[in-house]
């Protein structure tokens, strides 16, 4: 699809967005809570990855008032298996915040949702843009990219200065067309993700085109510019799982002060003398676990919290440690 150089940059970019945007279950959606949701679940997630998540999740907790009610332990398990288990506990508190402060009703106002627990200056501008059109600008990864290639941007586009760079020239061109925020701000989010991706440094498919600083060849280096995060330390730790009689042993420790509230296997630091039956790496945003697995057939429990419970309830009622439920599902137990 070619477009003329009389079209306008909102012009072109919504032009693409009705012709190209994926056909996804939260684009159909103006109720706020569910755009909360999905804008939380999508953080650092994968759209695939996370859509049968949010599928289940607004189906058992529909509204605000419903997950304000619901017990942290029961929101966790939902939440197994996304990681970043602070989102789900984020989304808790702020909906009993909601419940308490806004009648359980979110509101059409980013000030006043940037009050609410886990909403961000990103994540109320998705709501305020997305559910109630106003004119926000939503910034995340894809959109800094865009903007970084077409201004030539050359400085770290994670940055302060960026941001406001980024949001006045967007706010500008959303006001001056007169664009729906809702479409505006989902077209870009879009352009970045299916087009104007990490690999994509060829342009193709771009509507943007001879606007586009990166279409003209202009932009030269690393763009966008993110400066190398400094190394994070790595702990060797061990894992042991140890089941009998239909029953597996488990622990509710959480003397290194990560993820609290979740169950894990027996885990000490360090690693043992014996053969592991698997090996893994799990990443925390500031540190990592280069973690081997044993199986054994007896532990000393001693002092620690550990205890065994059946392995059906594993399955239905308690919340794993990412990285443990795929050692456990690597053995075939779960």
């Amino acid at each position: 699809m070619g477009y003329t150089i009389r079209m306008t940059f909102t012009d072109r970019l919504i032009t693409w967005y009705r012709a190209n945007k994926r056909d996804l279950p939260f684009r159909r959606e103006r109720d706020p809570y569910k755009i909360w949701v999905s804008e939380i679940m999508a953080q650092q997630t994968q759209i695939a990855t996370m859509l049968p998540y949010y599928e289940k999740w607004v189906a058992k907790y529909p509204t605000v008032q419903a997950l304000a009610a619901a017990d942290i332990d029961e929101i966790l398990k939902m939440w197994e298996g996304l990681g970043y288990y602070r989102r789900a506990r984020n989304l808790h508190a702020g909906a009993q915040f909601v419940v308490e402060h806004f009648d359980g009703v979110l509101p059409a106002d980013k000030q006043a949702l940037m009050s609410i627990p886990g909403i961000g200056d990103y994540t109320s501008s998705a709501i305020a843009s997305i559910a109630f059109s106003l004119p926000e600008i939503v910034i995340d990864g894809n959109v800094k990219r865009v903007m970084a290639r077409y201004l030539n941007y050359t400085e770290n586009v994670n940055a302060r200065a960026a941001h406001k760079v980024f949001d006045a020239f967007l706010k500008e061109e959303l006001i001056k067309d007169g664009a729906d925020p809702n479409e505006f701000n989902q077209a870009l989010m879009e352009l970045g993700a299916l087009v104007c991706t990490p690999s994509n440094i060829n342009c193709e498919g771009c509507p943007f085109e001879e606007m586009c600083a990166c279409w003209r060849g202009e932009v030269v280096g690393q763009v966008p510019f993110i400066p190398k995060s400094k190394p994070v330390k790595a702990y060797d730790k061990s894992v042991f799982i140890l089941v009998k009689d239909g029953k597996l042993l488990i622990s509710n420790e959480h003397d290194d002060g990560l993820m609290e509230g979740l169950f894990r296997l027996p885990q000490i630091d360090g690693h043992q003398d014996l053969k592991p039956v698997t090996t893994l790496v799990h990443k925390f945003s500031h540190l990592h676990w280069n973690i081997e697995a044993y199986h054994v057939d007896s532990l000393d429990i001693g002092d620690h919290n550990w205890f065994f419970v059946p392995l059906q309830e594993i399955v239905d009622t308690y919340p794993l440690v990412t990285a443990h439920r795929k050692i456990l599902q690597n053995q075939k137990i779960l």
